[in-house]
Formats: structure tokens, C-alpha cells, sequence
């Protein structure tokens, strides 16, 4: 979907000028689909300097369809998912460390996870050389980002590790350009450590959906979502580390939030 802007001219230069809540952008003006793609690219490089700032939501499509809400855990909606996870999960963690921490309830939408499940990510912290050898896993510092997340199933009481990474050693399928960090999902069991790592890219709707249509994969968004959010901030493609195929591909658009 092309977005709606207006025209500003400035001596010689005519600038596309786009407003949205307290966000103002104004790029070079082109034809529509490049001034589109240009207002994208300037809302997904805000979103990405202020990337822990405020309350947010986002919401997580595969295939066009909502598969989950994440709430910053200051937000009416995730105290509620997080007064269910310290319920049946009491005192795994510091779940109130950070306000910025996410928590999202969701269904096995996708491999590896098959249940109800809730998710909680605790940000401006890097997961313990203790936590991660509790997961049968081991990282080098410099490779990991300052914030992990945890999955619990909430019908076979596993606990699954989400350690985030700078760069991913091993094999990968094509991927659109773009800034990327990976995740790998470790169970305390090894045995049924999963085989599918996320891949995820900042990047614009129009790059990632030219990639998708390349590759015969579906675009996770629903045809008005990226014009009606605030930003799609990240795009995740979920790929099998030993065939290299391709798995879900997720859109995170998200919404600032009243606290």
C-alpha cells in the first residue's frame, strides 16, 4: 500500500511531507511508490534509535495473520499475561527487571513450538553464563546481544532459552539485505534442541516483500498493517540450520502505547 503524504515546495526542491502522532518526516519527493519506500525507510530509522523507549505493542503476523500480541510489561495488557506467567511459573526469573521486558501469550504457530505458550524477554541484561549452561549452551560475550528471551509451554511446563547474536556462524539461506541478528532456541534437554534459527532484518515492506515474491515465500502482513501501525521494526525468517529451508516469515509491527 502506497501511504498518504503532502507536498511542500522549497525553491527548486519539491519534499514529500508525512505526519504521524508526534512523528514528522519530510524526504525528496519522487514518484509514489519511491516516496513510499523513503517515508519507510526514515520511520524504520527512528524506530531503531529509540528502540526501548516508552510502552509499545507489537503484533506478530505470519502469512497475513496475527499470531501474537508482545506488551512492554508497564502496559494493562502485559501486567495481565505476566500475572498468568508468575502464576504458573513462580519465581523463575526477575520477570519485573526491566519495564522495557516484553511478554506475549501465543499458540504453536510455528516450529518448535507446538503449545499455549507465553513468552517474556528481559531487555538491557544479557542472559548469565549460568542461564545458558543450564541450556546446554555457551556463547562468546561479544557475540551476544543484551537481551534474551524465554519461552514456557504451558501444557508441557518446558522452559526454552532464545539467546540473541550478532552474527551466526554456520549456514544460512539467502536473506534480504538489511541490518540482521540471529536467534538460537535451546531446550534444557539437548536432545530436543531445535534445529531452526531465526534470522531477523530491519529493512523496508517493499524490500522484504520483493524478497519474499523472489522466493516464493508468503509475506507475513496484511495488505494495510504497515501503513496503520507506527513501524514495522523488524522482519524474522525462521530457517532450518542443517536443510537451510526456509520456515515462517514474521513481521513485527508495532504500536506505542499509553502506560
Amino acid at each position: 500500500m502506497i501511504r498518504q503524504f503532502e507536498n511542500r515546495i522549497d525553491g527548486a526542491d519539491t519534499y514529500a511531507t508525512y505526519t504521524k502522532n508526534e512523528v514528522y518526516i519530510e524526504v525528496l519527493l519522487g514518484d509514489s511508490e519511491e516516496t513510499s519506500n523513503k517515508i519507510d525507510q526514515s520511520l524504520l530509522t527512528g524506530a531503531l534509535q529509540e528502540i526501548k523507549s516508552g510502552a509499545i505493542r507489537d503484533d506478530v503476523y505470519v502469512n497475513q495473520e496475527l499470531v501474537r500480541h508482545d506488551f512492554s510489561i508497564s502496559t494493562t495488557e502485559g501486567a495481565a499475561v505476566l500475572q498468568e506467567l508468575k502464576q504458573a511459573f513462580p519465581n523463575y526469573v526477575n520477570y519485573d527487571s526491566s519495564p522495557y521486558n516484553l511478554v506475549g501469550k501465543y499458540e504453536g504457530y510455528r516450529q518448535p513450538y507446538q503449545n499455549s505458550s507465553i513468552s517474556w524477554y528481559e531487555f538491557e541484561v544479557k542472559p548469565s553464563e549460568a542461564l545458558q549452561l543450564s541450556f546446554n549452551a555457551s556463547y562468546l560475550d561479544n557475540n551476544v546481544r543484551n537481551w534474551y528471551g524465554l519461552k514456557f509451554d504451558l501444557v508441557t511446563r518446558e522452559v526454552l532459552l532464545k539467546v540473541l547474536i550478532n552474527e551466526y556462524a554456520g549456514a544460512a539461506p539467502e536473506l534480504p539485505i538489511g541490518p540482521k541478528f540471529y536467534a538460537i532456541t535451546h531446550s534444557q534437554n539437548s536432545a530436543n534442541t531445535t534445529q531452526w534459527v531465526d534470522a531477523y532484518v530491519h529493512a523496508t515492506p517493499k524490500r522484504i516483500r520483493e524478497f519474499c515474491t523472489a522466493k516464493g515465500l508468503d509475506y507475513p502482513l496484511p495488505p494495510t498493517t504497515h501503513t496503520e501501525c507506527d513501524v514495522v521494526w523488524c522482519w524474522g525468517f525462521v530457517f532450518n540450520k542443517d536443510t537451510l529451508e526456509y520456515g515462517a516469515v514474521k513481521a513485527y509491527a508495532r504500536y506505542n502505547q499509553p502506560t
